[in-house]
C-alpha cells in the first residue's frame, strides 16, 4: 500500500513470560521487519532491563534503527500486579523523514494525568503521536467511547496526529476501533469492532502548524483556576 509509517498493537511481538524469564532481546527481530519493508514501524514488547520488566514501545526506522523509546508510563493494574511492569517516566520525540514522532502506550492516552503527557508532546514539537494499544473496553463497564474520545482530545491537545492502533479480542475485552486522528478534523478514520482491518491515510502535516498558529492568539495566556 505505499505506507512509510505503521503503527501495530500493543504488545504485537513476543509473550511477557518469554522475555520476563528469559530475558529475550526482541528489538533485532522487530528492526528486521522494518528494514524488510522499508517502513517506520512502531509497537511495544515487553522487556527486562536489568531488574525491572517494562512495557518497552520503539519506533524503528527503515535502517532498523530505533528513533524513538517509549516505557510505558502508565501500566495497567494486571500488568503492575500480575507482571510486575514498571512505569516509564518520560516522553521523547524523534526527527524523522516522515515527520516528527512521539509515542504513547495504551493506557498512558486515556486516563486523567493523560492531558500532561498530550501537552508535553506538542511542547516537544511532535507532528505524530503514535499509539500502540491493547483494549478500549471492560467487562464491568462499556468504555470504548470514553477511551475513543480521550484519543481523540489528545489530537487536539497536542496539536499532532494520533494513530493509535487496536487489537480484536473479545474474549479480553479488546474491541479494535484504531483511529486516525487530525488535530483539526477529528477522526479521519476508525476501524470496526469486529473485523482485521489495516486503516491506511494520507497526513498533511500542514495541519500540525496550522492548529499550532491558531493556538498562538486563541488560547488563553494563564491559567486563572
Amino acid at each position: 500500500m505505499g505506507a512509510r509509517l505503521v503503527v501495530a498493537p500493543e504488545t504485537a511481538v513476543g509473550n511477557a513470560g518469554e522475555t520476563k524469564e528469559s530475558g529475550v532481546v526482541l528489538l533485532p527481530s522487530f528492526a528486521d521487519i522494518a528494514n524488510k519493508h522499508g517502513a517506520y514501524l512502531v509497537t511495544s514488547y515487553y522487556k527486562k532491563d536489568g531488574d525491572k520488566f517494562f512495557n518497552q514501545g520503539y519506533v524503528v526506522a527503515p535502517d532498523g534503527k530505533p528513533v524513538v523509546g517509549h516505557k510505558k508510563v502508565y501500566p495497567a493494574k494486571p500488568e503492575v500486579d500480575n507482571l510486575g511492569v514498571v512505569a516509564g517516566n518520560e516522553v521523547v520525540v524523534a526527527d524523522t523523514e516522515v515527520g516528527k514522532l512521539g509515542m504513547l502506550i495504551c493506557k498512558d492516552g486515556f486516563n486523567k494525568n493523560s492531558h500532561f503527557l498530550y501537552e508535553k508532546l506538542g511542547e516537544l514539537g511532535a507532528e505524530i503521536v503514535c499509539i500502540p494499544a491493547w483494549s478500549i473496553g471492560w467487562k464491568e463497564m462499556n468504555t470504548q467511547e470514553y477511551v475513543r474520545n480521550l484519543y481523540t482530545y489528545g489530537a487536539f491537545a497536542s496539536r499532532t496526529f494520533v494513530l493509535m492502533s487496536d487489537c480484536i479480542n473479545k474474549s479480553f475485552n479488546s474491541y479494535g476501533r484504531s483511529l486516525i486522528v487530525s488535530p483539526i478534523r477529528g477522526v479521519l478514520q476508525e476501524g470496526s469492532v469486529d473485523k482485521e482491518e489495516i486503516l491506511v491515510q494520507e497526513l498533511d502535516l500542514d495541519e500540525v502548524k496550522k492548529a499550532r498558529e491558531f493556538d498562538s492568539w486563541w488560547q488563553p495566556k494563564e491559567r486563572i483556576i
